[in-house]
């Protein structure tokens, strides 16, 4: 009887954790790695690395989700499980993700709306660091894919080397870079990349779990605009009434006109 309890516990917490945002992240993150992996049938030599924490000169860690070595160079994938309708410009701190809630009291549409961390940025930083742990000024291409459950309606890149597509575009993106893209890397190079990173995937549970603590202490201490999502700075007033007081306005200035009094 115990037995059939214990396993009964056991299927229960398993199916919660299967869906949990984190569960579901991680097989959207395996699910581009098996699209990356997918482009090697097309006679390109690529390899695969999926959750790599990158060493940063300060301290901590810069979790990568994946990354695929090719003779092309470096795909640097920053992945979103994300549904909805997607906004964003690379020059934006933060972009928005627009959910349909049914209808309100009123009979009209009910809408949510998420703001996140600009992705493209967020890629940048992995990049930055990787670049300085390879030590190495290999091409590298940044990829922000979302689920093919986000709409992506209006998404601005200027940046050569960007990229951002849901996954079933993913191949058509892989394609056009190989066609386009001269070969840079051997395939002894390519291994010794590999090999070079493969033990950054294997933190151990604590290392994980500071790796998060990190990330949420950072966004914990971040003054955010409650009105886009931008981050609030310190200004001084310099004309009117408050000439020379403090207050915290929205870094999206003229666009945003949030203030708020010390």
């Amino acid at each position: 009887m115990i037995g059939y309890i214990i396993i009964i516990i056991v299927i229960a917490a398993l199916a919660i954790y299967l869906k949990s945002p984190a569960a579901k992240g991680k097989r959207s993150e395996q699910a581009v790695a098996r699209r990356l992996e997918a482009n090697s049938l097309w006679n390109i030599k690529g390899k695969t690395l999926t959750n790599v924490y990158i060493p940063k000169s300060s301290g901590g860690t810069s979790e990568i989700d994946v990354i695929y070595i090719t003779k092309k160079g470096l795909f640097i994938v920053e992945n979103k499980n994300y549904a909805g309708y997607i906004f964003g410009s690379e020059s934006n701190r933060n972009w928005t993700v627009t959910l349909y809630a049914g209808k309100s009291w009123y009979g009209g549409k009910k809408v949510n709306k998420y703001h996140f961390y600009n992705p493209i940025w967020q890629n940048n930083t992995h990049i930055k660091y990787l670049r300085k742990y390879l030590n190495d000024d290999i091409k590298m291409f940044s990829l922000i894919t979302f689920s093919n459950r986000g709409d992506l309606k209006d998404i601005t890149v200027n940046s050569p080397d960007v990229y951002v597509c849901n996954h079933s575009e993913l191949a058509n993106i892989l394609r056009g870079i190989r066609e386009n893209t001269p070969d840079i890397l051997l395939d002894e190079q390519i291994d010794n990349i590999y090999n070079k990173l493969l033990p950054l995937t294997n933190l151990n549970t604590a290392a994980k779990q500071q790796h998060i603590n990190d990330i949420q202490n950072r966004f914990n201490n971040m003054e955010v605009c409650p009105v886009c999502g931008n981050r609030l700075v310190l200004r001084t007033a310099k004309k009117g009434a408050n000439i020379g007081k403090q207050f915290y306005g929205c870094s999206n200035y003229p666009k945003c006109r949030y203030t708020r009094n010390i």
